[in-house]
C-alpha cells in the first residue's frame, strides 16, 4: 500500500540508504517522494551531518509491454444497502460513492488488491492495462533520478527499441543499471548493450565479469548488474 511505500522509503533514507527502487508507477513515485521529504524534514531537524537524500530509481523490462493493474467495478450494479467495505479499506481513496462520480479513479488505483476479497457480492475485478512504453517514460523518468532495465542474454532488438524510446529523458539520470541474469554469451551481450548505449569501454584492469561496474559517460553513470554470476 502506499502509506507503506511511503514509511519504508522514509525509513531506508535516514538508515543511510543512497538508492530506492519503486515500481514505474506514478502514484507509488509520488508516495516514494513523499518519504524522501519527510525523511529529509527529520534530517534537517535532527541536524544530520552528511544526510545526502538518496536517489530514487525506477525498474522496467526490455522486451516486455509494461502492464498497471487497476480494481474494476460497476457502480450501478452495487446493492444500495451494500455497507461498502471497499471505499473504507482503500489505502488511497480509489473508490467513491459521491453525487458526482461512483467508481474508481483509475489515476488512483495502483492495484494493490485489498478491494477485491472484502466486497460483499464479489463484483471488483482486477484488470491489466497495457502501457505504451513511452507514456511510461514521459509520466516517470522525469520524476527520477536512477533507471533499473532488466534484461536476458539475446534480447538485442528490445533492449534497442527501448533504448531509443527513452533517449529524451535518460539525461538527466544519475544512474542506468542494467540487470542481466547470467546465461551463456552474457559477457558478449553485455559488450552488444555497451555499443547500443554508447557507453565508453571499461577503463583498464575492470571487466565486465564483475558484479558491478560503474562505467562514467557523459551524463550518468552506468551499473552492469550481473545477477548470479560469480
Amino acid at each position: 500500500a502506499l502509506p507503506e511505500i511511503r514509511t519504508l522509503t522514509l525509513t531506508y533514507a535516514l538508515a543511510g540508504a543512497d538508492c530506492i527502487d519503486v515500481a514505474a508507477d506514478p502514484a507509488v513515485i509520488a508516495a516514494a517522494k513523499s518519504g524522501l521529504d519527510a525523511a529529509e524534514r527529520i534530517a534537517k531537524a535532527d541536524q544530520r551531518s552528511g544526510y545526502r537524500r538518496p536517489w530514487l530509481m525506477v525498474s522496467m523490462s526490455a522486451g516486455e509491454d509494461p502492464h498497471f493493474r487497476k480494481a474494476e467495478f460497476d457502480p450501478a450494479i452495487c446493492p444500495k444497502d451494500c455497507p461498502r467495505p471497499c471505499e473504507k479499506i482503500c489505502p488511497v481513496e480509489a473508490i467513491e460513492f459521491a453525487a458526482d462520480f461512483a467508481g474508481v479513479r483509475r489515476d488512483r488505483c495502483y492495484g494493490c488488491g485489498r478491494c477485491l476479497p472484502v466486497c460483499p457480492w464479489g463484483l471488483i475485478a482486477a484488470h491489466s492495462y497495457p502501457t505504451p512504453i513511452d507514456a511510461v517514460a514521459q509520466q516517470v523518468l522525469s520524476q527520477v533520478d536512477a533507471l533499473e532495465i532488466h534484461t536476458h542474454v539475446g534480447e538485442h532488438a528490445a533492449f534497442k527499441d527501448l533504448w531509443q524510446t527513452l533517449q529524451p529523458w535518460v539525461g538527466n539520470l544519475q544512474i542506468i543499471s542494467i540487470s542481466c541474469p547470467d546465461g551463456e554469451g552474457l559477457i558478449n551481450y553485455l559488450k552488444d548493450l555497451q555499443q547500443i548505449m554508447k557507453v565508453p569501454e571499461s577503463a583498464p584492469g575492470k571487466d565486465l565479469k564483475a558484479s558491478a561496474i560503474a562505467l562514467k559517460s557523459k551524463s550518468h553513470h552506468v551499473i552492469w548488474q550481473t545477477d548470479g554470476r560469480p
